[in-house]
């Protein structure tokens, strides 16, 4: 057992650095394991905190755990179960299901809590925190690795939590100075520890923070230190991090010959961990870079391939967010069967010393037998239809998370089905014309015919150019995939011109300025004042967006 420790702790220390090292001391972890099988939920575990430092995907090993969480139950064995819990949630992180991955976390949190292991209730709070960073919930993360701080984590995991804590607070606005300022502090005290790993972590948040700042100079200098180190290390997933940042500042600067150099290197990287979340950010910076180029149809491609990779991911930042009450409620109740649990103690300890006492004293203490007895019966019945209301709870709240879960996917199906009719009708519309192009220059038969085919396609294209006819057909067939799209413009601004109307759906399909100033034969500085006057009918304020309002409609 001394030993299986021993390993362990070599594994939490070089996971995330040596992955080749890592996989010959998981070799040796589990010939132990073998031969123990009460350790086989702890190896399960460090072989899931492995894959999850180096971002690897392994589709095996959730069916191994599943298999043991029949076998080491909660009630028997609570650490090994929670352990289990535990590794699901790290491997469900890496495939980017985060649903599964908090819901499996929060189930590892409450026994922990009960048990009183502080040093897994602070590494699941980390994990916690990591997901809701993930998914855009900055509050939610900033909380979870604020409880993730305490002295039971070795300095390592301490200070990855510290880097948590600060990333997230450098999304907010007014934090992002402290945020900064807090992690420059970090990188002398990381550097004592002598841990390559986590000080590439560190540069490369500050780096992040300086990109937020659009500082250039400071963000390629703690870029340049991150993919230094970078270098040093066996660890895919975070080389590919690195390359992911660096391709898209160099996209934001239209840089994009090394955008596509790097982003061409994180997808390989990203195809042989297996990490579906990197893989969809490769795609959609990808398909932006070649958006700007004007190379529709290689952007038409990689949106596609980032579309796919999101359907892999079964949850998104909306879905955390509404676990914010189903967690308030959730750890209500664990809580309560917590207290439950210590009175159970209590009341052993109890019944211990009335039975001393009584088989002494049982003659002149019969009739207070009696009614200790009633009592016990009494509380014993208390517990028993607590724990049974306490069971119905979670059976409802996991039904009405499926029930959730179900229609957001719906929803966002419904969502994909809208979007593609839309553009399936632009397409359409266009085809007609070209058709009609096509067929005019097809009867030029000589010379003397090619004035009066010219003319023709000449007024083809003018009578296709933002016709009022082409308008109606538009919003008409507009309205067929989107119902209730423009009712709802009118009833929040009834001053709309059909103008302004048809300039907002082309927005919720998503188009930009460039794109709908094409489409209306006019030039992007009309388009813009044309936004800015919309913004001002729909008594929009000047930080908010057009388009996110539009969509949301």
């Amino acid at each position: 057992m001394q030993n299986f420790n021993t390993i362990a702790s070599e594994i939490n220390r070089k996971a995330f650095i040596q992955n080749k090292e890592t996989r010959n001391l998981l070799s040796r972890l589990e010939k132990i394991a073998d031969t123990h099988s009460e350790l086989i939920p702890q190896y399960l575990y460090w072989e899931s905190v492995a894959n999850y430092a180096q971002g690897k995907s392994d589709l095996e090993i959730n069916s191994k755990i599943n298999s043991k969480l029949k076998i080491f139950d909660e009630n028997k064995f609570p650490f090994e179960n929670a352990l289990l819990l535990h590794a699901l949630a790290l491997n469900n992180a890496i495939t980017g299901n985060y649903t599964d991955s908090f819901t499996n976390s929060l189930k590892a949190l409450i026994i922990y809590k009960r048990i009183g292991n502080q040093l897994f209730v602070a590494r699941i709070n980390q994990l916690l925190g990591i997901i809701c960073f993930r998914t855009r919930n900055y509050d939610m993360s900033r909380q979870f690795s604020k409880q993730s701080l305490v002295k039971a984590l070795p300095k390592a995991e301490y200070y990855k939590s510290a880097i948590n804590l600060y990333s997230s607070q450098a999304f907010d606005n007014n934090g992002r100075k402290i945020a900064l300022k807090e992690l420059e502090k970090l990188i002398p005290v990381v550097e004592k520890l002598n841990d390559l790993g986590l000080l590439a972590v560190v540069y490369l948040n500050i780096g992040c923070c300086y990109s937020l700042e659009n500082r250039e100079d400071l963000l390629n200098i703690y870029f340049g230190k991150a993919l230094n180190i970078g270098n040093q290390i066996d660890n895919k997933s975070f080389t590919t991090s690195l390359l992911i940042n660096l391709g898209s500042y160099a996209l934001g600067n239209s840089n994009f010959e090394k955008a596509e150099s790097d982003l061409d290197q994180a997808e390989k990287l990203s195809i042989e961990t297996g990490d579906v979340e990197q893989l969809s950010l490769v795609y959609q910076i990808k398909s932006l870079i070649f958006e700007k180029k004007g190379n529709t149809k290689e952007a038409f491609i990689y949106l596609k391939k980032y579309n796919e990779q999101k359907e892999k991911i079964l949850s998104n930042s909306k879905t955390i967010d509404s676990y914010q009450t189903y967690m308030s409620t959730f750890l209500a109740s664990a809580e309560k069967e917590v207290v439950i649990s210590k009175q159970n103690t209590m009341l052993e300890k109890r019944r211990f010393l009335i039975t001393l006492i009584s088989s002494i004293f049982i003659i002149l203490l019969g009739s207070a037998f009696l009614i200790i007895f009633y009592q016990k019966r009494r509380q014993q019945a208390i517990i028993r239809e607590s724990e049974k209301e306490s069971l119905q709870k979670q059976l409802l709240y996991e039904k009405n998370l499926k029930q959730l879960q179900e229609e957001k996917h719906k929803e966002l199906l419904d969502a994909k089905k809208r979007e593609v009719a839309s553009y399936s009708l632009m397409l359409s519309s266009k085809n007609t014309v070209l058709k009609e192009v096509l067929h005019k220059a097809g009867q030029a038969n000589g010379e003397n015919q090619k004035q009066i085919i010219y003319d023709n396609i000449i007024e083809v294209v003018k009578n296709n150019l933002n016709t009022q006819a082409e308008s109606h057909k538009f919003i008409h067939h507009f309205n067929e995939v989107h119902p209730d799209f423009f009712n709802k413009l009118k009833v929040i601004c009834k001053d709309l011109t059909e103008n302004n109307m048809r300039m907002c759906a082309y927005f919720k399909m998503g188009m930009t300025t460039k794109q709908v100033a094409t489409i209306l034969n006019v030039s992007g500085e009309t388009v813009k004042n044309g936004r800015y006057r919309l913004k001002k009918k729909l008594m929009l304020k000047e930080e908010d967006s057009l388009d996110d309002f539009v969509r949301s409609i």
